[in-house]
């Protein structure tokens, strides 16, 4: 079964919103493939990866190339048979990312990315933010050499 997300920054990726309680995405989504204190994953490789503050709300949304539909405001981003790099995508929106631990942070989305700088397709992962999430990690984040990005 493909799962359609739509991101939208700094909300989350309808159905799965930021502040839901857990019980609402497990309606939405149905019983995890895995499930922990506070993270539950969905699809044969948790693809999807829904993660929540000690009181049961989300903060945070991973997904990764399988069997799910991503768009982004509306526009396609991945579909089940392809996941391009959405960096250029991300970077068309937010030209002045930053990057920390590998990750590309896009500020202006709340959007990180991993994996795809450094072609390793077992850590390909998108993860959205709510505002606030990533603030402590900016401060020790630089400037990325955009190149290696799809840019």
């Amino acid at each position: 079964m493909t799962l359609t997300f739509n991101i939208s920054p700094f909300a989350g990726a309808t159905p799965v919103e930021f502040g839901m309680p857990r019980v609402k995405v497990l309606e939405l989504l149905g019983m995890p493939s895995l499930a922990s204190q506070n993270n539950d994953n969905w699809g044969p490789l948790f693809e999807i990866n829904v993660g929540y503050t000690p009181d049961g709300v989300v903060n945070h949304i991973g997904l990764a190339p399988g069997e799910l539909e991503l768009f982004l405001i509306g526009k396609p981003l991945w579909t089940p048979n392809e996941q391009p790099d959405p960096n250029p995508t991300f970077l068309a929106l937010d030209p002045e990312p930053l990057e920390h631990l590998g990750f590309l942070i896009f500020t202006r989305l709340g959007i990180t990315t991993t994996g795809f700088h450094d072609d390793d397709p077992d850590d390909l992962s998108i993860v959205l933010y709510p505002k606030g999430k990533w603030e402590k990690y900016l401060l020790k984040a630089k400037r990325p050499d955009l190149k290696k990005y799809g840019r």
